[in-house]
């Protein structure tokens, strides 16, 4: 068996007077060569605005996340993940190293919740790195319900039907109290119409129409630590859940 290099990521105290870290890596091995993480202060700053980049050894911009974190808060909020689209969809992962270093920063900072919004063609990648759905806009659950009443697969027939109840049940029901309840109830069918399409393999035909907010709980982290260390371990970066 091959021995494949590992590199520990460099902690820091993103300032002296505060307990806020920012975390550094090295990705020694890639389809790409290697590869350099650096978490830092976006340049709009503000001291709660941060920038993850992705770049190779010449310094070239791959990839990039930006996010919020308030001092003395445990929570983060995600505003834009993207991989320059010349090395999409091509086996580089990218976005998957990106994401490995927002995990890193929430297990670091002990962030319990960290939130996005995604765009209609991220949703399945948030879901891979297990965020779930956690919609409380009435306007956005109901367009998302459209996507799960209007699948015609015949393996996703149960999904739609509970869907379609769903909707005669807001629309008979003006609530505010009843609404946010269907809401708890569309971010559970919405989970198992993700975790259905996963299982298939086969996303792009269920595709949703709307973005969606997602989120990722620290516990959630804890109990795929497995799933979680196997990535860090197939990219070389020598951390551990």
């Amino acid at each position: 068996m091959i021995k494949v290099n590992t590199v520990k990521p460099s902690i820091k105290l993103y300032r002296p007077d505060e307990t806020r870290k920012l975390c550094s890596l090295i990705v020694p091995h890639n389809k790409a060569g290697e590869l350099n993480v650096n978490v830092k202060e976006d340049s709009y700053g503000n001291g709660y605005r941060f920038l993850i980049e992705l770049r190779n050894k010449l310094g070239k911009l791959l990839g990039f996340e930006q996010y919020t974190h308030f001092e003395n808060t445990d929570y983060m909020t995600g505003l834009l993940i993207n991989v320059i689209p010349e090395y999409r969809r091509k086996n580089y992962f990218f976005g998957e190293i990106l994401r490995l270093a927002s995990i890193i920063q929430m297990l670091e900072n002990n962030i319990k919740t960290f939130s996005v919004t995604s765009k209609d063609t991220a949703i399945y990648f948030h879901a891979k790195y297990k965020f779930k759905p956690s919609v409380t806009s009435f306007q956005d659950r109901n367009n998302l319900l459209d996507t799960v009443t209007k699948d015609t697969a015949p393996c996703f027939k149960d999904i739609a039907l509970k869907g379609k109840a769903l909707k005669d049940k807001i629309s008979s029901e003006s609530s505010a109290a009843k609404q946010r309840d269907f809401s708890l109830e569309a971010n559970k069918l919405f989970t198992q119409y993700i975790s259905r399409a996963l299982e298939e393999k086969n996303t792009d035909a269920h595709q949703f129409n709307w973005v969606m907010d997602m989120t990722l709980e620290q516990k959630k982290v804890f109990e795929n630590k497995d799933y979680f260390n196997s990535l860090f371990a197939k990219h070389g970066i020598d951390y551990k859940i």
